[in-house]
């Protein structure tokens, strides 16, 4: 490393004051769904704020999928639910998703002074730190969208520590960050087998660290639309999955 990179931590509410290099988590389940869709072909992913915007741009937008929830539950009308475990098994060759989520697209919206936008979950987190060493930033602000006053989000700051980590050569065991996701106050929720919109094979999917070669980069389109690209770290192209 050619300098010492100064690593800031903050939620959903002070993410509009970065303005530098931000990395976007959302561990369950916004950027680990988003992977995974790429991964099973997905050509272009848009993402938005409110589920209304969701519905105008899939009317815009040739073979598209609308892909979300609120506060983890399926959204009446969508295609498909935040689910990687669902994801990962559909053919989504040459469509376009449009997400709509609680958490991680709300970060994306909100980070409006950003230069720099990444996504990340711990299925990119090797690639996601690899995409800022390659960059070097003075400053990367981590927004940690699952973090509530009720104590939510622990998953979301083991992923912003886990890519600090790698990056200062100060890795974390995964074992330890499994424990986290799996007892975590939204890791519990996925425990519960009466919950179809929740289901307990998501966690792990989500904890299978460092699956993706891809980071994800945000393209803001305007103040309410964001588009998301896959990244190869190793030259730098858009993915072709």
């Amino acid at each position: 490393m050619n300098q010492k990179i100064k690593f800031r931590h903050g939620t959903l509410s002070d993410c509009h004051t970065a303005t530098d290099f931000v990395v976007v988590i959302d561990v369950l389940r916004a950027f680990t769904t988003a992977a995974y869709a790429f991964q099973s072909g997905a050509k272009d992913m848009f993402c938005v704020s409110e589920v209304e915007e969701a519905f105008h741009l899939h009317t815009q937008m040739k073979n598209s999928y609308l892909l979300g929830e609120i506060n983890g539950y399926r959204i009446p009308g969508f295609h498909y639910n935040n689910s990687p475990a669902a994801i990962s098994s559909v053919d989504l060759t040459g469509k376009t998703i449009i997400m709509r989520t609680t958490a991680g697209t709300q970060g994306l919206i909100r980070s409006v002074h950003a230069e720099t936008i990444l996504a990340c979950s711990f299925v990119n987190a090797s690639a996601t730190a690899a995409y800022i060493q390659t960059h070097q930033p003075d400053e990367v602000f981590f927004v940690e969208t699952g973090v509530t006053a009720d104590g939510r989000g622990d998953e979301d700051i083991a992923c912003a520590e886990y890519v600090e980590g790698i990056i200062t050569n100060q890795r974390i065991p995964e074992e330890t960050l499994k424990e986290r996701v799996i007892n975590s106050k939204n890791g519990m929720r996925f425990q519960n087998p009466s919950s179809k919109d929740l289901p307990k094979e998501d966690l792990d999917f989500v904890c299978s660290f460092d699956l993706f070669h891809f980071a994800m980069t945000a393209e803001r389109i305007n103040s309410r639309l964001i588009r998301l690209h896959a990244i190869d770290i190793d030259d730098g192209s858009q993915c072709t999955i």
